[in-house]
Parts: structure tokens; C-alpha cells; sequence
């Protein structure tokens, strides 16, 4: 009688029904039009959707690795995203929904723990503006929108901090809570052994959080109070296997980095990788010496490489915190950011101050938590020359966590003087700022910068095979940016062609090429075109990028979204 009471409670009813809205509008945000906006897989995801297909299809990646822990195609990928995207890509097949779906389910999911998180610190109005805060937040849309392994890393790690905090379920750690211990049980300690599973496949999802991961753990052990009740009774045999289920996984990601090259990419777009860069360094090095009046034995205290990587990357990590990252251009790559606006709205401004000032003076604590969290997420995307929304996405969860906040404490004094003029100024720019958007993300820039995500790619692979059986030969230039991985993905090659392929390509005349069936994809020389065309003395159709047209003599011209020449074709009865 007392649980049927409980669910015809209006107040339950009520919340409950105002999460399923946010999770419905949450839903709709990722998922509409997810096809074509974005309008076509990029490199990164067009390699990650081929190497989870050639798995499910042969147990093998497209370089013929037999189930590896790095997918070695796109230098080095971690596995978690390939592997836990197997049944979206059974279900959908190698496309847009195969490979996204995983990360429109992790966005989702950030919604809800998230809201679970906030409850647990605050209470059910807090949790419900910080689950709409990230249902709205233009940097967890962006990450939703493409098969990104940073994002469904990010679900990872917010599910393992909530399951890490509430497996001790302390009450002090509340700020004005009424009820407390809403997931109180007698497994809430093995909670420690899902924190541990989370952190282990995040580390094996995206590089940065190799640094990251371990860096939160030590916050939240810092900040979780008594330690020794970790150690005794229902919590010691938990905890020693949440210890070897961490101890195994970042044992494997010793042995990846170690002998499978999986921070290879990294490490070369890094700012010591960056041979032009060092030598402009080392440039500018000597040249301050030259002019310096210092005496020559104190040349090298003050001048150094040391000092100038140093501020390189305390500019780089810097710049994650500045106005115009979070709130005015964020990251100015269009496949990390599709709308090319802020990462966080503009307003949201004036809610992190509040949020924070309100945390502040209320838990010491919490404070102390979210702020580490906070400063730690960008330390591994400081390196980078830029900000990098994907590698710091870890600092979405505590911002989102201050500008719900800072909103309740406006909504709970709208009774004060003033404070109701501003409350409706808030909302009421926050409103134009998403309604910017959304215009920006689902009808400008997904035309506008197609071509970002491989769009002339897609089109040419698909004029391929609407043509490919009218001629004898059809040589794809390589020169057309990621062909060589889309046309195997949107025409759903058989995975073993391609593993043979990739380990021995065929020849044609002096050239070597990527074949399936009489698909030629490669290179030829520009000046070589039309007479090696004409060499094969049969129907041959030449698919090539729109520089290569000065190389023929007929030819047609295709353009992309964006209204500029996607790729060009010609034949040899043209």
C-alpha cells in the first residue's frame, strides 16, 4: 500500500513526468536529421564505423588485427568506442545512425546522471535545471551529433564519479537537502565496482583521459572524507575488487602505450611533436640571445626551450577558460563545433558566478570537488597550440553543474527586489541564444561546412556506385579528401575485401590501387591522367578531385552543399 501510495504521490508524478520532458527534448536534439546534420562521416568516423563493422563481420579490423585493444587505421584509436558500438552497427549498418547512435545514448545518459548527481548534492529543482542545462548545452549536442570516443568517455566518467560518491552515500555532503539517501541499500558498496568498470573502458575510449581519469580519482579520494570505512566491513571486499578491476586496465593501457602505438597521433600533433614550431622556438631563442646585454653565463637561465614550451602550454591551457572558448567562438574547428558558437551560451556568464559564490559559501567541499574537476579536465588538451572542445569535453559537467545552480539561486529569490527583472532576462536571452543555435546547427552550417565532414566524399561515393556497372574500369582519384575509406563504408564492402586490400593492393599498368571490384581507388599523376586513361582501351570513368580538372580535356563538374566543386568526372566516351 505504501509503494502505491508513494506513485500516486503528484509531487513524484510531476518530476518524474518533468525529467521524461527534458529526456524527450534531449532526444530530439540529438537524434533529428542525425544523417544530415552533420551531412556525411568524417575520417575519424568513417575509419571507426568500418573497423566496428569489419569486426562484427570477421572478428578482425580492416588491417586484418584480430580483435586488437588499438585500431591502428586512424593512428592509434583506443577500443571501447569500436567495441561498444557492435550492436548499433549491426542494427544500422556502417552509416551515420551505426556510428553515432553510441554517442546521442551517451548524451542521454550525461542527462541522467547528471540529474542524478545534482539530487544527490542538492535537490530535486537544482537536478531538474541541471538535467535541462545539459539537454540544451551546445557542447554536449555537438559531441552528440558525431561518432565522437570523447563523448561516450565523458558518460564513462561522470557514471563512475556519481557511482564513486553515492556507493558512500554520506548526508553531510548535501547542501539543503530534505530526504536523504535515495539509492540507499545493502549493495550500495559493490556501486564501487561499476566507478571501477567505468574508469577502466574510459581509459580505453580516448587518449586524454589516461591523464584525467587517474587525476579525478584522486580528488574524489581526497575529498571523500574518512577513508578507513573503505577498509573494514561491507566495503573492504568491493573495494579490493574495484582495486583490480583498475589495476588490469591501466595495466593494459601501460602495455598499449607502450608496444601498440596508441598515443602515436597524440604525440605527434602535440607541441613537442611539432618540428616546425621547435625549430621557430629554438629561432627565437638564440636570436634573444644575441641581442641580450645579459652576461653569457646567465644566457641560458633565462632563455630555454624549457621556459618557452612552459608558456606555450600555460597559454594553451589557459585558453580553455577564456570568453572567447566558452562563450563566444568556442572551438573554431566545425567538426568539433558545428554551430561555431560558444561552448557554453553567453549568458551562462552571470550563472557561473552565481553558482559558484553560492557553492562556495555552502560546501567547502563540493566546492573543492567540482573546482578540481574543473581545472584538471583540460590539462592533457593544453599541449595543443589551440582549445580543443573534444579533448577537454571533461569540463561540461561541473560548468553545467555552476549554471544550474546559479539559476536555482535566481529562481528561489525572484522575490526580491530586482531579482525577478533579472531572472526573466536571463531566461529570456538564453532563449534568443538558442533559437541562434538551433538555426546555425540544423539549416546553416551543415551546408555551409559540409565539406569539413567529408561531404564531397559521400557524393562522390555515391555517384560511384549508381555508375560503377556501365563501365569497364572507374578510377577514383585519392586526391578527393577520405575517398578511400567512405566508398568502402557507403557502398558496405565486404570487410575481407578490404582486409586483403589493405595488405597487398592490386596493380593497374604501373599504379597500385585499393580495388573492389571495378572500383579503382588510388593515385595517378596529374599530368598522366588522360593518357592513362585512354591506355586501358575500355569504358573507363574518372572520378577526381576539382583541381584535377585542368588535367582534362571533358569533363563534368559536381558540387557539394556548399554551392563550390566537389569532385569532378570523365570518360572515355565522354
Amino acid at each position: 500500500m505504501k509503494i502505491i501510495k508513494n506513485l500516486l504521490n503528484r509531487k513524484i508524478l510531476q518530476i518524474k513526468l518533468y525529467l521524461w520532458l527534458i529526456l524527450l527534448l534531449a532526444a530530439l536534439l540529438r537524434i533529428v536529421n542525425i544523417s544530415g546534420s552533420p551531412p556525411a562521416l568524417y575520417g575519424d568516423e568513417l575509419t571507426t564505423v568500418y573497423d566496428t563493422y569489419s569486426v562484427l563481420k570477421t572478428g578482425h579490423d580492416q588491417l586484418g588485427d584480430f580483435l586488437p585493444l588499438t585500431f591502428k587505421m586512424s593512428g592509434g584509436r583506443p577500443a571501447g568506442y569500436v567495441y561498444f558500438s557492435i550492436p548499433f552497427v549491426s542494427l544500422f549498418g556502417p552509416s551515420a545512425p551505426g556510428v553515432r547512435m553510441l554517442s546521442i545514448i551517451s548524451g542521454l545518459g550525461i542527462v541522467i546522471v547528471l540529474y542524478l548527481l545534482s539530487r544527490h548534492w542538492f535537490d530535486e529543482k537544482v537536478a531538474a535545471i541541471t538535467a535541462l542545462f545539459a539537454a540544451l548545452s551546445p557542447w554536449d549536442i555537438n559531441l552528440s551529433r558525431g561518432g565522437y570516443e570523447t563523448h561516450f568517455a565523458l558518460f564513462l566518467s561522470v557514471l563512475g564519479i556519481f557511482t564513486f560518491i553515492v556507493a558512500r552515500q554520506e548526508p553531510e555532503t548535501s547542501i539543503f537537502r530534505s530526504e536523504r539517501g535515495f539509492i540507499k541499500s545493502k549493495f550500495q558498496p559493490w556501486l564501487l565496482v561499476i566507478f571501477a568498470i567505468c574508469f577502466s573502458i574510459a581509459v580505453h575510449t580516448y587518449p586524454t583521459y589516461k591523464l584525467t581519469i587517474p587525476l579525478i580519482l584522486l580528488v574524489l579520494i581526497f575529498t571523500s572524507g574518512n577513508l578507513r570505512q573503505y577498509l573494514q566491513g561491507k566495503y573492504l571486499l568491493p573495494v579490493i575488487i574495484s582495486a583490480l578491476i583498475l589495476l588490469v586496465g591501466f595495466s593494459l593501457v601501460a602495455v598499449q602505450s607502450t608496444t601498440t602505438g596508441s598515443d602515436k597521433r597524440f604525440l605527434a600533433i602535440n607541441i613537442f611533436g611539432q618540428q616546425e614550431l621547435q625549430e621557430k622556438i629554438v629561432q627565437k631563442i638564440n636570436g634573444e640571445r644575441a641581442v641580450s646585454s645579459m652576461p653569457v653565463y646567465l644566457l641560458p637561465l633565462f632563455h630555454n626551450k624549457y621556459i618557452e614550451n612552459s608558456l606555450l602550454i600555460g597559454e594553451g591551457y589557459l585558453s580553455h577558460f577564456s570568453l572567447d572558448f566558452l562563450f563566444i567562438h568556442g572551438d573554431r574547428n566545425p567538426r568539433h563545433n558545428m554551430s561555431l558558437m560558444g561552448q557554453l551560451y553567453l549568458i551562462e556568464i552571470v550563472l557561473l558566478v552565481i553558482g559558484l559564490a553560492f557553492i562556495a559559501l555552502s560546501n567547502r567541499r563540493l566546492l573543492i570537488l567540482l573546482l578540481g574537476w574543473l581545472l584538471i579536465a583540460p590539462l592533457p588538451a593544453a599541449l595543443m597550440l589551440e582549445p580543443h572542445a573534444l579533448r577537454s569535453s571533461l569540463m561540461l559537467p561541473p560548468l553545467i553543474i555552476f549554471s544550474a545552480t546559479g539559476l536555482y539561486v535566481l529562481v528561489s529569490h525572484r522575490k526580491e527586489k530586482g531579482m525577478k527583472f533579472l531572472l526573466w532576462t536571463v531566461v529570456f536571452i538564453f532563449f534568443i541564444q538558442f533559437t541562434f543555435f538551433i538555426n546555425r546547427i540544423f539549416f546553416l552550417t551543415s551546408n555551409e561546412l559540409s565539406r569539413f565532414w567529408s561531404f564531397p566524399a559521400k557524393i562522390a561515393a555515391q555517384y560511384i556506385m549508381s555508375n560503377k556497372d556501365n563501365f569497364d574500369y572507374v578510377l577514383v582519384s585519392d586526391r578527393i579528401d577520405n575517398i578511400e575509406y567512405a566508398y568502402p563504408v557507403y557502398s558496405q564492402t565486404d570487410p575481407s575485401i578490404i582486409i586483403a586490400q589493405n595488405k597487398q593492393r592490386d596493380r593497374l599498368g604501373k599504379y597500385e590501387f585499393k580495388r573492389i571490384d571495378n572500383v579503382y581507388i588510388g593515385h595517378i599523376p596529374e599530368s598522366e591522367i588522360e593518357s592513362f586513361i585512354g591506355g586501358l582501351n575500355k569504358k573507363v570513368l574518372f572520378i577526381g578531385s576539382p583541381e584535377e580538372a585542368k588535367s582534362l580535356d571533358n569533363y563534368q563538374l559536381h558540387k557539394g552543399l556548399d554551392a563550390l566543386p566537389a569532385f569532378v568526372t570523365a570518360s572515355s566516351e565522354f
